[in-house]
């Protein structure tokens, strides 16, 4: 194997919600068959991300919910995971109380990716935006009057949703009291609001990649493409990194390369870049 490359998906490989676009597919095609081991490493669900990545030709690695859980394609093996005990949720209430928003409890892939919530716990608008986001992105989502009736012990992760302010805090809050690995990002469905996403402590879009690396005895050079806080992590573990267009200014300081936005198909420009620097 060549090396490495560690994409984001939404924002990065295509705009989100979108199939990926031809000659972006074309192109990370290419580079497996040339064989280079890619990942994608995303904060979202494995049906998700399954169906945006299903007309990419195998194999490939696919590890959701910012890492929490790392699989080998097509097959969906389990590589590795981490996930939470429910033994957080009492905390996660008082967290919450008082709160416009409320958790959703993102089940995971063993699970069939339910996603858990109390709907009387969420103002009525943004219980309206998460019922339209979920439609739009298909999950399936379960009402409970409380998580006391919740049937799994362990999860992914927990995500909470809302304006910048009360996003911010609620993160803050899951980080000081629960010690846990909280990014916040724009939400992909609408920028306008923003997830905080709760993971295990040890788990990191970064960690995830710096395993799969072990896994694979990579001696390569390990290239990684992103465009938001979530990614941070990730491209800290690689040697070259690709930063879009559309990332936030503090991440654009630190890039090697800036790349085109994904609307422009720019990841093409992007690891183009970075694999003649080491061809060269």
């Amino acid at each position: 194997m060549k090396g490495i490359i560690a994409l984001d998906i939404d924002g990065t490989v295509t705009l989100p919600g979108q199939n990926i676009p031809r000659e972006t597919l074309a192109f990370l095609s290419e580079l497996i068959k040339s064989h280079w081991d890619i990942i994608f490493i995303t904060g979202r669900s494995v049906p998700w991300a399954s169906k945006t990545l299903q007309e990419l030709p195998s194999p490939y690695y696919l590890s959701v919910q910012n890492g929490a859980i790392t699989l080998e394609m097509p097959s969906k093996k389990i590589l590795s995971k981490k996930y939470l005990d429910r033994s957080i949720i009492p905390v996660m209430q008082e967290i919450c109380e008082g709160e416009p928003t409320d958790f959703i409890i993102y089940s995971g892939y063993e699970f069939d990716d339910f996603c858990f919530y109390r709907p009387n716990h969420f103002s009525p608008e943004l219980l309206g935006y998460l019922h339209a986001r979920a439609s739009a992105y298909q999950e399936k989502w379960e009402q409970l009057s409380s998580f006391n009736l919740l049937t799994i012990e362990q999860f992914p992760s927990i995500k909470c949703f809302g304006l910048h302010s009360p996003a911010q805090e609620v993160a803050k809050r899951i980080e000081r009291d629960l010690g846990l690995h909280v990014p916040v990002i724009r939400d992909p469905f609408n920028d306008n609001y923003f997830v905080a996403q709760a993971t295990h402590p040890d788990v990191s879009k970064g960690q995830a990649l710096n395993e799969l690396a072990k896994l694979l005895g990579n001696t390569g050079p390990v290239i990684a493409a992103g465009d938001d806080y979530n990614d941070i992590s990730m491209l800290a573990e690689a040697d070259l990194t690709i930063v879009m267009a559309t990332a936030p200014e503090t991440m654009l300081s630190t890039a090697d390369i800036i790349a085109p936005s994904a609307q422009h198909q720019g990841l093409i420009n992007g690891l183009t870049q970075a694999i003649k620097r080491y061809a060269g």
